[in-house]
């Protein structure tokens, strides 16, 4: 009899993805439940259960991995705090689901969005036979996931959430109850609110074919939103020493028109001579890196 599929949930600020691979990681389907504009946590709860079953033929019985944005109390398996998703703020996940889906709680694992997207990239994507590396997605927020020594660091909770990193201690509030976190600054949801203040379309692939294309009051915005990323990126450089970065999330796809001023930007915070052997790659497995990475939840230990 072959072996159940492995069901993996990314959740994020607009849409949950979902999505199964077999035994030997190929992928066996992928679904996407819209959760923008929905506030009743159960009704989205209810969704992402019913795309589970339907992926799996069933309850997964090889159990559930869930990817969720912000801070995860793991042994209790609920959400203490999501800026970006502020329903779910004290959401039992991990019992809530495991009801509707009529498994064990145990058999429902719940890590942090970057996390699993980071767990997803070293051992499918980009950072695939990485030891050091330090993944991070520019998306509604800035979300980070730590691999040192070729495990992912999750530390009491916060270990790689380099998106609330304090940038500019006198810049915007931030989510989190921070002010200049760097997800203020360099997310797509900071670069589109930039862009309009200066005049420019807040489209974010316009703006970097545009910034591409030629010298101008788009390139040196990306330039600028750079430099920012890079000083937030030389805290890690500086504590961990990783030297190679991988960036997802839709507003990676501008990482060549950003690459520029995170360069400067590390030379500018960071210390000493390591900013040379620095590494910054895109994600290869694009949307999928969060629900993949969350379907590696649930392979024993």
């Amino acid at each position: 009899m072959p072996d159940p599929p492995r069901v993996g949930v990314d959740v994020g600020g607009t849409t949950v993805k979902l999505g199964a691979v077999d035994a030997e990681g190929s992928v066996l389907g992928e679904r996407s439940v819209p959760v923008a504009g929905v506030a009743d946590v159960a009704t989205i709860l209810d969704g992402m259960a019913e795309a589970v079953r339907a992926l799996a033929g069933g309850p997964p019985a090889a159990g559930l991995g869930v990817g969720m944005p912000g801070l995860i109390d793991r042994a209790a398996g609920t959400v203490q705090e999501s800026p970006n998703l502020p329903a779910f703020n004290g959401c039992a996940l991990r019992a809530e689901l495991a009801a509707r889906l009529d498994v064990a709680p145990e058999l429902v694992r719940i890590e942090n969005d970057a996390n699993v997207a980071a767990l997803g990239e070293a051992r499918l994507g980009a950072a695939r036979g990485e030891r050091d590396v330090l993944v991070v997605t520019l998306g509604t927020g800035i979300g980070g996931g730590l691999i040192l020594g070729g495990e992912l660091v999750l530390g009491a909770g916060l270990a790689g959430e380099i998106g609330h990193v304090t940038v500019d201690p006198d810049g915007l509030a931030c989510g989190c109850g921070s002010r200049g976190c760097l997800e203020t600054l360099a997310s797509a949801t900071a670069a589109r609110r930039r862009a309009g203040a200066a005049g420019l379309t807040d489209d974010l692939a316009e703006l970097a074919d545009a910034a591409r294309a030629a010298e101008g009051p788009e390139r040196a915005l990306l330039d600028a939103i750079g430099v920012d990323l890079g000083h937030g990126l030389a805290a890690a450089l500086c504590l961990v020493d990783v030297r190679t970065f991988v960036f997802g999330g839709g507003f990676s796809a501008a990482l060549d028109t950003l690459e520029p001023g995170i360069r400067r930007g590390l030379v500018e915070w960071a210390y000493g001579e390591r900013v040379e052997e620095v590494r910054l790659v895109r994600a290869a497995l694009g949307p999928s890196a969060g629900w993949i990475g969350a379907a590696h939840l649930t392979v024993a230990g």
